[in-house]
């Protein structure tokens, strides 16, 4: 991602309620050096964003947090998040993470399916994290560096 890509960043966020409603400074903070490493990837031709995701890591920790993936409704199910997701987690093991880990709502099932299917596994749940509606978040990890990632761009 580049602060090129946060207009349209913002754009497909919007379009899609279980997307972050960041606003524009966090999204080009996340693209300046700190002690917080950014992973941040979109997926785009020349038309359109159709997809990112974020992922994050404080260098003395051992595990990198997922904070999104978002996929244009019009092209899930074309690997798409699949291929942002593995960018993230590529990202995070060559930075030193051995594991990543992510909230996600429980009734998403599609996301759940999606990190299941990319060597997520649950690890605990945090009630009532979620707002409007109110509604619990199930923890999931993976393990880095032993998955024999590549990669996916």
């Amino acid at each position: 991602m580049t602060a090129q890509d946060v207009d349209a960043v913002l754009l497909l966020a919007a379009a899609l309620h279980q997307a972050p409603q960041w606003n524009r400074e966090v999204y080009l903070k996340m693209l300046e050096p700190s002690p917080v490493q950014h992973f941040a990837y979109v997926a785009a031709n020349e038309q359109l964003v159709g997809g990112f995701a974020i992922a994050s890591w404080l260098t003395p920790e051992e595990a990198a947090e997922l904070e999104t993936v978002v996929v244009d409704a019009r092209l899930r199910r074309h690997r798409l998040g699949s291929t942002l997701l593995h960018a993230c987690m590529l990202a995070a093991t060559q930075a030193g993470a051995g594991i990543i880990r992510l909230e996600v709502r429980e009734s998403n099932f599609a996301a759940l399916a999606l990190y299941q299917r990319n060597g997520f596994s649950p690890v605990g749940r945090r009630r009532a994290y979620y707002s409007a509606p109110v509604e619990d978040a199930i923890l999931l990890q993976a393990h880095l560096g032993s998955s024999g990632l590549q990669s996916p761009l």
